[in-house]
């Protein structure tokens, strides 16, 4: 593995990102933050001038190989979650919580350490959902689309950062997919801000939304998420929206593309509806009052809009990982919440902005053990695993099983280490979930209309770790716990 190379390229990966910083920076100064605005200025100086500074290092022209790739996004996201994090410590942030926010933010997480909106200047709010819809559909994506001098190292870096476990070609060049797939994200944003300005949100909230529902972020500039602008209108159009979130953007840009079929052929996507749907249907039922018969509760007419609507957008809001909330879904029934907990474990399509596992693994895990079972009976039969009819291969159902494996491990881990400062089992349970899957809110003490600022600075650094390992899809980094990927390791 060449270090040089895989330095000057993240110190260029940094520079392009220093730009991003500009956008709040202005914001502020127009507010009159001037403080403020110096902070996301300075941030963004130092971005850039590592960015200039990458040019001096060896390594232009050459070709990256794969583990090079994988070090560039590990150590690129730290690098920039730690100058994202810069801002938020000019603020008045401490150490921890800046780097909690920041990494909530880059990895679209939307878990908060806010506890005070109005505190909070009008650059800040808008870094955060800024951070969001950079972060979440790839950062390295965006900087080949817009940096055509990582077009030589583009592929290798794109699919170790990429979402989801498929390598779902838009165009035949990688930049040109990166811009297809951010022409297809820029417009999503622009129509559903447009859309909400109409609906009466205004605009500045109306941007800050947008950039966090498209992304599958959920930071919100108002302190009780989308509940607190009151407008069923509203909820139906993030709803939509959290939707194509949490959908393959590679079949959606086929359907603009005069394909339209494309998305309901899909497999995944077909699941992913059924999904959204029974746990729509489930979750309403479950919102009638004990002591009510389903079905005369269903007769009289309670099963109504309202109730579809509160029930659809939890569903929504956690299989899709965005995280906003219409309401404290931590006071629901036992049923309620186990409805929701399961959603956290599944996460959208594969290809999509959403966290979590993915459909499209869990599918593909049944699927097998399905044809292991039709195979302990007729052991002779031939029947290979097909997903949309074509072939997959069985080093892939081998990935799909190790990155589950390591998922639960994970997850076990963590429900262990937050449970030692002393926080109920549901708290610790959905916290480790919420940030490893990155969800954003849980149960308990990080519901939906709560935060993580109780918890201590160490597993808040924790927490933040956990939500870089979940975006990545933890073998992105965990690989480099092993020997072997640092043998060889060369500065020239």
């Amino acid at each position: 593995m060449r270090g040089s190379l895989v330095l000057r390229t993240t110190l260029a990966l940094v520079g392009c990102f220093g730009v991003v910083l500009l956008a709040p920076s202005a914001v502020e100064a127009a507010y009159g933050n001037g403080r403020s605005a110096m902070g996301f200025l300075g941030a963004a100086g130092v971005a850039i001038l590592l960015g200039l500074g990458s040019r001096l290092l060896p390594g232009r022209g050459l070709e990256m190989r794969r583990m090079e790739g994988l070090a560039t996004v590990g150590m690129s996201w730290l690098l920039l979650v730690l100058i994202g994090a810069a801002p938020y410590v000019v603020n008045g942030f401490e150490p921890a919580d800046a780097l909690f926010e920041s990494m909530s933010g880059l990895t679209g997480t939307g878990a908060t350490i806010l506890t005070d909106f109005d505190a909070v200047s009008e650059g800040v709010l808008l870094w955060r959902s800024l951070s969001e819809w950079v972060g979440s559909m790839g950062i390295i994506a965006l900087f080949i689309a817009v940096l055509p001098a990582l077009r030589i190292a583009g592929r290798q870096m794109f699919f170790a950062e990429a979402p989801g476990p498929t390598e779902e070609r838009l165009t035949p060049r990688i930049r040109n997919t990166a811009v297809a797939l951010y022409t297809l994200y820029v417009g999503l944003t622009v129509l559903e801000t447009g859309i909400l300005v109409r609906l009466g949100m205004p605009l500045f909230d109306a941007i800050c939304n947008s950039l966090s529902t498209v992304s599958a972020g959920g930071f919100s500039p108002h302190p009780s998420s989308i509940a607190g602008y009151s407008s069923p209108a509203i909820e139906w159009t993030v709803m939509a929206f959290m939707l194509l979130a949490g959908a393959n953007y590679a079949f959606q840009f086929q359907a603009v593309r005069g394909r339209p079929l494309t998305l309901l052929r899909s497999e995944e996507f077909r699941l992913y509806l059924l999904i959204v749907l029974a746990a729509t249907l489930l979750l309403a039922c479950t919102l009638k009052s004990d002591d009510v018969a389903l079905w005369d509760w269903i007769r009289a007419g309670a099963l109504s809009e309202e109730t579809l609507r509160r029930a659809g957008f939890q569903a929504l809001t956690l299989i899709t990982t965005t995280g906003f909330a219409t309401e404290d879904f931590a006071l629901w029934s036992g049923a309620s919440q186990t409805i929701l907990l399961l959603l956290m474990f599944c996460g959208g399509c594969g290809g999509s902005a959403a966290g979590g596992p993915k459909l499209v693994r869990i599918w593909l895990i049944a699927k097998s053990s399905l044809l292991e079972l039709f195979h302990t009976v007729y052991p002779r039969a031939v029947r290979p695993l097909r997903l949309d009819g074509r072939r997959v291969p069985e080093d892939v159902i081998h990935a799909i099983v190790s990155f589950l494996l390591l998922y639960l491990v994970l997850f076990a881990l963590s429900v262990g280490v937050v449970g030692l400062t002393g926080v109920g089992m549901e708290t610790a349970v959905t916290a480790s979930i919420a940030t490893l899957g990155n969800i954003g809110p849980g149960l308990g003490d990080v519901g939906p209309f709560d935060n993580y600022a109780h918890f201590p600075a160490p597993i808040k650094v924790y927490l933040s770790l956990n939500m870089w390992i979940g975006r990545l899809e933890i073998v992105t980094v965990l690989i480099f716990l092993h020997p072997a990927a640092w043998l060889g390791l060369r500065w020239r």
